[in-house]
């Protein structure tokens, strides 16, 4: 009984460990395939989900969708240390896909219409 207690707590101590270790290992960078999209909540107009967290080194592929009802038809989409600006229509989804390249937390918005609410891509070392 006792020698079943002591090989259980080394098992989770070894298993333990090695959750441990792969949290302290740098990840490889990945593609990451990303859906926003514009909605309007409590009469603000708002990119969801934000912010987005991301690694540098990721390639990333955002889809962007315009979802409001109201006029105007097109909303802007841009990451300006990235230089992506894009415009979407309602009912025409856009993409973009580009390399992350910087670290930092950066201005994600609609470049049409300044008083929309401003989200953040969030880019960890």
């Amino acid at each position: 009984m006792a020698r079943h207690l002591i090989l259980s707590v080394v098992l989770v101590g070894v298993i333990t460990a090695g959750f441990l270790w792969g949290l302290r290992t740098p990840l490889a960078a990945e593609t990451l395939e990303l859906t926003l999209v514009n909605i309007k909540y409590e009469g603000s107009n708002i990119w969801v989900p934000g912010p987005i967290v991301v690694k540098k080194g990721d390639t990333v592929k955002i889809k962007a969708i315009n979802n409001v009802k109201d006029d105007p038809a097109e909303h802007g989409l841009a990451i300006p240390a990235y230089g992506i600006k894009l415009v979407v229509n309602r009912g025409k989804p856009e993409t973009v896909e580009f390399k992350v390249d910087k670290a930092g937390v950066f201005k994600l918005d609609c470049h049409l219409h300044p008083a929309h609410v401003p989200s953040q891509f969030i880019v960890l070392e």
